[in-house]
């Protein structure tokens, strides 16, 4: 099982040197005084498999004065015989805590080694056989709890010896039922049943009324065609008087049009009388003295303008011409004369002032003469233009005069003829009139069967009896739009309540479709429950039977360790798994952890080692010192009892500081403190 330890700075032990300690088969007895750092290798062994010790903190591990440890269990495998190495290394940190720095688990034959701490747990676990719970409490005795095991904690031995896992599932098939309740809506089943027979009610109820809804429509319908067919009668009659009167409305269009051809003829007569009074009597001869007229002033004003514009305006032009240069020169010598210049600034001569003063003063008197001359020229162009605009004028006035006396001779000739068509469409329009009107008495006398005096009558029975047929129609119209509006009313309740029936069926399907799927969940349910109490048997049975086997091993192992036979059975309390012996001679029976002498150890020893063979691990037991428990006078015996156990496990790692039990074959490994430091001593191999 354990075969060998190495530790490096590990509570007690120096980070300066390393321990090695090698453990056999059979018991493995570590001694030493108190506090010499005996537990210390045990919980060492502990560290190196699982990482930690229960109920001691990871930074009390670490020595005084060191900031590491370093631990290497080897074992063997009792289910595969494979060696397995752990090898753990660790350190505080800087705010005072602890570290793991190195987890590593190789395994004999294996090609990779295990460095998450999940995955060599899992392994150690497959390797071993059992857990790390059943290890630490069964295999594993802490100083003082040797006894503990005769007075258990009933949910701690379910666990050690596996009965928790019927409760677990149990306990999942109570989860099952829950599950099942839940996802079949087992909870819902009576208000789902209530709803379906309240949907029956209403399903039932609805169909009786749209039954009723149903046969009045029926009712409303039946007579509804011939209504729609007398309608259409009625329409028929009121649009054939409507086409009478059209028809007669249009004689009374022809009688207006023919008074109003005779109004306009009218009109166009007095018109052309008005026309004839404009043009007088002789408008030939006013037109022919106009036009004349009209010649001889455009011929005037023709004469005049060509004198402005050839004679007088060429004249002027030149005079206008000579009076320009005359004041140039005037003003040109001028200024040489104010200047006082000697030479002329044009021909470079000698101006001759005296010569200047001769010519200036024949250029001002003949500037004089001009501007008279062009004076006059202007007053009589101003004169003669007068005379062209008074010939323009008349000329213009006779032109128009022309054009008036024109006009009224064209509308003279057009009323004429205006006067002419309106006599002939008038005509016309009287003898249509005329014709129309006896048709159309003769088919209004045949249509009512009357004889009438006039058109005029017979339009009046027509209105009157379309009055009459229009009246009947409108109450048809009503009577029919009244029983189509009922009919609508009855349809959107037919179609209104069968969408209500369609959704409330949809819910029925709908709740009955749950209500089978609550059936098949109640089945279901039924089923679990069938198999929880089967399992609850089961349960029971696996107890009694786990419990006798275990009462059987501890009284067996018990006559074997001792010859010292006071009691005839063992018996473990089923309530608080208590073991109960019942002493020889004795009727009664008393609790183990009371049978003093020794003997409660000796029966907590039985009780440990068959645990371990119930559990199928007789490979390992681990004391730390058992004989705490035990007085004096017994520690010699338990110890003895402790040595006989190697023949009934693989091995035994036991701690205490008693000399007792070192029988042959025991591998004997003694701690000592050295200078504050612990130090590991074997008699057996070499020393480390």
């Amino acid at each position: 099982m354990i075969e060998e330890l190495a530790l490096r700075g590990f509570k007690s032990y120096p980070v300066t040197r390393s321990e090695r300690v090698r453990f056999t088969r059979g018991v493995n007895k570590i001694s030493g005084r108190n506090a010499a750092g005996k537990t210390t290798l045990l919980e060492a062994v502990l560290f190196g498999l699982y990482g930690d010790v229960p109920g001691v903190s990871k930074q009390s591990l670490v020595p005084l004065g060191g900031n590491d440890l370093n631990v290497t269990v080897t074992l063997r495998s009792p289910l595969t015989d494979q060696m397995v190495r752990i090898h753990r290394e660790g350190g505080l940190t800087k705010d005072g805590g602890f570290r793991t720095t190195k987890s590593h688990m190789t395994v004999e034959g294996e090609d990779h080694p295990y460095t998450r701490e999940r995955e060599v747990q899992t392994r150690l676990r497959e390797l071993l056989g059992i857990g790390r719970n059943t290890l630490l409490n069964i295999v594993y005795a802490r100083q003082k709890d040797f006894i503990e095991v005769l007075n258990p904690q009933r949910n701690r031995m379910d666990a050690i010896l596996g009965l928790t896992a019927p409760a677990e599932i149990r306990e999942q098939f109570r989860e099952v039922r829950r599950m099942l309740e839940t996802r079949g809506r087992i909870g819902e089943k009576g208000a789902i049943e209530e709803r379906i027979r309240n949907t029956e009610s209403i399903l039932t109820q609805g169909e009786e009324q749209l039954g009723e809804i149903r046969a009045r429509k029926a009712e409303l319908e039946k007579g509804l065609g011939e209504m729609r067919a007398s309608l259409r009668e009625a329409r028929g009659r009121v649009e054939d008087l409507e086409i009478f009167l059209v028809e007669f409305s249009k004689l009374d269009g022809l009688q207006t049009e023919v008074e109003k051809l005779e109004l306009i003829s009218e009109e166009r007569k007095r018109d052309l009388e008005s026309v004839h009074e404009s043009l007088g009597a002789s408008p030939d001869e006013a037109l022919a003295e106009l036009r004349a007229s009209m010649e001889g002033a455009r011929s005037t004003e023709e004469r005049l303008q060509r004198l402005v514009d050839e004679e007088l305006g060429a004249e002027r032009r030149q005079v206008a011409g000579e009076v320009s240069r005359l004041e140039h020169q005037i003003n040109e010598h001028a200024e040489f004369k104010e200047q006082g210049l000697t030479l002329c600034p044009k021909c470079g001569q000698e101006i001759d002032y005296a010569l200047i003063e001769e010519d200036l003063t024949r250029w001002e008197k003949e500037l004089t003469t001009g501007r008279g001359r062009l004076k006059a020229l202007d007053s009589e162009i101003d004169t003669i233009q007068s005379q062209v605009r008074v010939a323009r004028d008349k000329w213009i006035r006779a032109d128009k005069e022309i054009d008036q006396i024109e006009g009224l001779m064209n509308r003279s000739k057009e009323l004429r003829r205006t006067i002419e068509g309106i006599v002939t469409r008038g005509r016309e329009m009287a003898a249509r009139l005329e014709t129309e009107a006896e048709g159309l008495l003769e088919k209004a006398e045949a249509d009512l069967g009357k004889i009438f005096a006039s058109p005029g009558d017979a339009k009046g029975k027509l209105e009157e009896e379309l009055r009459g047929a229009r009246y009947g129609m409108m109450e048809l119209r009503e009577e029919v739009r009244s029983r189509e509006v009922l009919i609508e009313e009855e349809e959107k309740r037919e179609k209104d309540l069968e969408s209500r029936l369609e959704e409330h069926g949809r819910t029925l399907e709908e709740a009955r479709g749950v209500l089978s799927g609550i059936h098949e969940y109640e089945a279901k349910i039924r089923a679990v429950e069938a198999v929880q109490r089967r399992y609850g048997e089961y349960e029971k049975q696996l107890r009694e039977n786990t419990l006798a086997l275990l009462e059987y091993q501890t009284y067996n192992y018990f006559k074997r360790l001792t010859d010292q036979q006071i009691y005839g059975a063992c018996e473990i309390n089923r309530e608080n798994y208590a073991l109960e012996v019942y002493p020889i001679g004795d009727k009664g029976k008393i609790p183990a952890w009371r049978a003093g002498g020794g003997h409660e150890s000796l029966l907590a020893l039985a009780e440990r080692l068959a645990l371990l063979r119930v559990m199928g691990f007789p490979h390992l037991l681990i004391l730390d010192e058992p004989t705490d428990a035990v007085d004096s006078e017994n520690v010699p015996q338990l110890l003895e009892y402790v040595a006989r156990s190697g023949r009934e496990l693989g091995q035994v790692l036991l701690v205490t500081h008693h000399g007792h039990g070192e029988e042959e074959g025991v591998n004997l490994i003694t701690v000592r403190k050295v200078g504050g430091e612990s130090r590991v001593y074997q008699e057996l191999g070499v020393e480390p």
